[in-house]
């Protein structure tokens, strides 16, 4: 029996007492503001309070070794002179306190560039970049993380362009703490210019490997840049052939001799077809079908097909698309055709068009060149007719600078047109076409909302306007436009109630939108404008109303309703993706 009491008093004893007792104790640091910071943060006295395993011995090894810590850490803010002492003022309440000093002052900045760098004709120019680049002038306050980051600054600059193994040879903070100052010397050896070798594409089974190789543009030999290596991953991302691409260059691998670094390309490719089958929507036309067909790899060249064709209620059309692989310029090449029929607003139209076209896309912004010939014929309330044709040469330029294209919160969207016949040659009168608009994102205070503003501006000068086929023409009302009005429904009065188009347009809308829950806005908004015959003659058609937004994961969807001050109608626009 005493035995059993005593291996029960263990087992409570044993119970009652931890293992391992966490040590409670506070620390306070006693520094200039700008200073407590990088101590708390960086400390072990600190950093370690919460920290099961924490005993009287570990802390007083910490206790100790604070001062020097903390001398280290001011050292990399440039002052070396300090003095810090640790107390405790109560029962494992510590104070660290901090004089730091005064700090360390550049005195003087070397920065020498060697090697074939010296022998290219922007040397100059280059090395005033690289003293740009610099962040510690003489008589800043010396920090170790500028004088890191003005070398990684210098490097990036150099090893960017022609010299990617450029390296520092000599690399000096001499420090005088008795002064406090600092002089800083940093040698760069530039090592040889380095070359563009040979390009080595993988994955490459489905498509010719010319259709990769094509869109570089540079060839072996030519001078190394990084950005070359960034154009050329973007031209392949954007190419309809591939669904990922890795574009580097392999430093590892440079030719002793020739200096050339080789370039490899890993892709993974699109099937050859496609095929979409999809349903469409709009308010001013109701429901409709959609059928596209893409092929990537035509006459086994990598050239690009398609074939869209819509149906709605008022408006059916087939278009169709040759396309071929992007030019090392930076330039790609179509033909397109398109047969079109409307009926909007008692407006009948039937067109067809052939046109040739040159595109470049470089970041956010394409430009496109075109000759076009457009057949047009046309019925008006029923009662007029007339056919028009017109061979017309297109220049198109559009910049998307949002701040993201599924859901834009800043930024701008820019679009300019400008058209116009080659003479009166198989057209039916000459004219020029100019057109503009333009959308802005402005989030002041994200939390509270977006404003978006919106212009369109356009117009026309011709010989004969009857000779003009009214696709060249402009109507306003709807989505995009001056909603609270039907679609097309601000023009020109024709025949038995029929709208037809005006030689100018303007149209404007502000709109705020409100946050009301992730996803989701809602939306005020104010729409001006109208298609006249001429500014003279033009009077302003205004609507106000409100919508819901929300931002899909396949676009921005538009509800809204607007009520027309002409005639006080409320109506409603849908409307799917950005302004254009």
């Amino acid at each position: 029996m005493p035995s059993s009491r005593l291996l029960i008093s263990l087992i409570l004893l044993l119970s009652a007492t931890p293992v391992w007792a966490k040590l409670d104790y506070s620390v306070r640091v006693d520094a200039p503001s700008g200073l407590a910071g990088l101590l708390q943060d960086n400390l072990e006295l600190v950093t370690s309070r919460l920290e099961e395993e924490m005993d009287e011995t570990l802390l007083a090894e910490l206790v100790r070794s604070t001062p020097e810590d903390a001398r280290k850490l001011l050292e990399t803010e440039g002052y070396f002179d300090a003095r810090v002492n640790v107390r405790e003022e109560g029962a494992r309440q510590y104070v660290i306190e901090v004089k730091p000093g005064e700090p360390t002052l550049i005195d003087d900045v070397t920065i020498r560039l060697a090697g074939p760098i010296r022998e290219e004709g922007d040397f100059q120019q280059r090395f005033a970049a690289v003293l740009e680049a610099w962040s510690l002038p003489m008589g800043a306050p010396y920090r170790q993380s500028d004088w890191d980051g003005s070398k990684r600054a210098v490097m990036r600059l150099i090893t960017a362009d022609r010299f990617p193994k450029a390296q520092i040879s000599k690399s000096a903070a001499e420090i005088d703490p008795a002064t406090r100052r600092a002089q800083l010397v940093v040698d760069i050896d530039s090592g040889p210019v380095i070359l563009f070798g040979d390009i080595t594409v993988k994955g490459m089974k489905r498509y010719p490997e010319k259709i990769a190789t094509g869109l570089a543009d540079f060839s072996p030999g030519t001078a190394y840049r990084l950005q070359k290596i960034f154009d050329y991953q973007s031209a392949l991302e954007q190419a309809p052939h591939f669904s990922n691409v890795v574009v580097s260059a392999d430093m590892a691998h440079i030719d002793p001799d020739s200096h050339r670094v080789p370039v490899e390309v890993d892709v993974t490719e699109m099937p050859r077809q496609k095929l979409e089958l999809g349903l469409i929507y709009d308010s001013s036309d109701g429901p409709g079908v959609r059928v596209g067909y893409d092929h990537y790899n035509i006459f086994r060249r990598g050239y690009t097909g398609s074939l869209v064709t819509n149906w709605k209620k008022n408006q059916q059309s087939l278009s169709l698309g040759l396309g071929f692989p992007r030019q090392s310029d930076g330039y790609s090449h179509s033909i397109t055709s398109a047969f079109k029929t409307d009926d909007v607003q008692g407006l009948k139209t039937r067109s067809s068009d052939v046109g040739g076209w040159r595109t470049r896309t470089r970041g956010n912004i394409e430009a496109r060149l075109g000759l076009q010939y457009l057949m047009e014929s046309e019925e008006a309330g029923g009662v007029s007719n007339k056919d028009t044709r017109a061979l017309q040469l297109v220049y198109g330029w559009t910049q998307r600078a949002v701040d993201d294209l599924m859901r834009p919160r800043s930024g701008v969207l820019l679009d300019f047109q400008l058209s116009g016949t080659v003479g009166s040659a198989l057209s039916s009168t000459s004219y020029v076409r100019g057109y503009a608009r333009t959308v802005g994102y402005w989030s002041p205070f994200p939390k509270y909302g977006t404003f978006v503003g919106r212009l369109e501006l356009g117009q026309v000068w011709a010989n004969d306007q009857d000779a003009v086929p009214s696709s060249i023409l402009f109507r306003a009302g709807g989505a995009n436009s001056v909603r609270g009005y039907d679609y097309q429904s601000l023009g020109l009065a024709g025949p038995n109630g029929s709208v037809l188009g005006g030689r100018v347009v303007a149209t404007g809308s502000l709109e705020y939108q409100i946050p009301i829950k992730p996803d989701w806005y809602l939306a005020l908004f104010t729409d001006a404008g109208n298609a006249s015959q001429s500014w003279k003659g033009f009077q302003v058609e205004r609507a106000n109303g409100v919508g819901v937004r929300w931002m899909s994961p396949v676009a921005p969807l538009a509800f809204d309703f607007a009520k027309a001050e002409r005639d006080g109608k409320i109506r409603w626009n849908l409307s799917l993706g950005l302004a254009f």
